[in-house]
């Protein structure tokens, strides 16, 4: 018996695949009741798409909603323990692929629910939590994520800690012979590191939503002047994102996984 190569995702719900459930005509409600669902998330999403070209078998840490804190401390704990000590002895090849998320994502402990919490840095003055995820905890969650936002926030340190982060996983990897690939989910950074394998390092449009209308563009040379400075726009009205949250449909995540095939077949 041949065994399969493995391919190991992680990431936050652009991966996931999250949104391409969505079928026309669905009002937000009912867009909701299956948004997280994670057989239709794996049927409709790139990962599927990019697993059966290659045949691979398949290990997905990638969940909506995630930070990069998560993923690293998701690894840490995935590539230490016994599961995968057992995996590597009887993979041939392993390859990862790691799409790095907004960096104002922070996670931190939380005493009294004895686990890891997270929240999304917008503006000071803004809502950063709902209380539907906190309840009674909202107004303390909203006043740390303020004092973060004025007093600690910095997306230039923010993006240091990622290049360190390539630099260590980058180095772990190559210890133990596995080929592994990073790319940019929501914004193409300013990365002071040239970084071999992430997928695109030298264009500034790298991010998956310019990856997805660039290559809808190229497919549909006449619609290149439909919101040339807005992606968002250009892909909603082209009915590539969906319209009740900022994720791929189907045919976006078709060309998503398009895309990751043609970087996977240069580099493997």
């Amino acid at each position: 018996m041949v065994m399969k190569d493995l391919l190991i995702t992680f990431g936050d719900s652009w991966t996931f695949g999250e949104g391409s459930a969505y079928k026309d005509g669905m009002n937000q409600p009912q867009y909701e009741q299956i948004q997280h669902d994670p057989d239709l998330c794996w049927e409709n999403g790139w990962r599927k798409r990019v697993v059966e070209h290659f045949d691979f078998d398949h290990i997905n840490f990638a969940v909506g909603g995630s930070s990069n804190d998560k993923q690293f401390r998701v690894a840490k704990k995935f590539f230490t323990s016994k599961k995968f000590k057992e995996i590597y002895q009887q993979k041939q090849k392993i390859y990862v692929l790691w799409g790095t998320t907004s960096v104002n994502r922070y996670d931190f402990w939380v005493k009294d629910r004895y686990r890891y919490e997270h929240i999304f840095l917008k503006d000071i003055n803004g809502d950063n939590v709902s209380p539907e995820q906190w309840g009674r905890d909202a107004q303390a969650i909203d006043y740390i994520a303020a004092c973060l936002n004025k007093y600690s926030y910095c997306e230039p340190a923010r993006v240091k800690e990622l290049e360190i982060e390539f630099l260590h996983w980058n180095q772990y990897f190559k210890l133990l012979g596995i080929k592994n690939f990073w790319y940019d989910t929501f914004c193409s950074f300013n990365y002071s590191i040239k970084v071999s394998n992430f997928f695109d390092m030298n264009k500034n449009r790298r991010d998956l939503l310019s990856v997805i209308v660039d290559n809808h563009r190229k497919d549909h040379p006449s619609l290149r002047d439909i919101f040339p400075q807005d992606d968002f726009l250009y892909a909603c009205k082209q009915e590539i994102i969906n319209p009740y949250s900022y994720h791929p449909l189907t045919v976006g995540y078709e060309l998503l996984g398009n895309h990751l095939i043609k970087k996977l077949q240069e580099n493997i």
